[in-house]
């Protein structure tokens, strides 16, 4: 018997919260919140950024960005550096701890998307792909915005 729409949203819904489960977790894991988390991962992904670069990559404003470094930095987790160009500018930047920890997650992620999409072939995946993508875009009535890959 078919799903109706409103089942496969149920489902939908429920693998979204399971993921969002699994993020915390691993934040959790290095004694993060998933926002810290996320500026780390995209330090990780695009080196080192300024302030107003991972307000837009977060799509958060810059206070926001200021409280996360803030934050990050007491731990040590960040470090704050002169632009060589410009000395109003301040540089954000991993320290080698949290280069092993975005590491670790992105070797977790891989991971966790081998065993998941396990068992698809490959037009499954892309079909899966490019209706998430779909749904995403008419959800936040923007295409999606991707980090390029490493």
């Amino acid at each position: 018997m078919a799903l109706s729409a409103s089942e496969i949203l149920d489902r939908a819904l429920m693998l979204s919260e399971e993921m969002s489960g699994s993020i915390e977790r691993a934040a959790a894991n290095y004694g993060l919140t998933v926002p810290r988390l996320e500026l780390l991962f995209v330090l990780g992904l695009q080196g080192q950024c300024k302030q107003v670069e991972l307000a837009a990559y977060l799509d958060c404003s810059p206070r926001q960005v200021t409280a996360l470094v803030d934050g990050l930095e007491a731990s040590g987790h960040v470090e704050r550096t002169m632009s060589p160009e410009d000395r109003r500018v301040r540089l954000i930047d991993l320290t080698v701890e949290s280069r092993r920890i975005v590491d670790e997650v992105v070797s977790a992620r891989v991971a966790l998307a081998e065993w998941l999409f396990e068992g698809l072939d490959d037009d499954e995946l892309q079909t899966f792909g490019a209706m998430s993508e779909r749904l995403i875009s008419r959800m936040s009535g923007r295409s999606l915005v991707r980090l390029p890959e490493q």
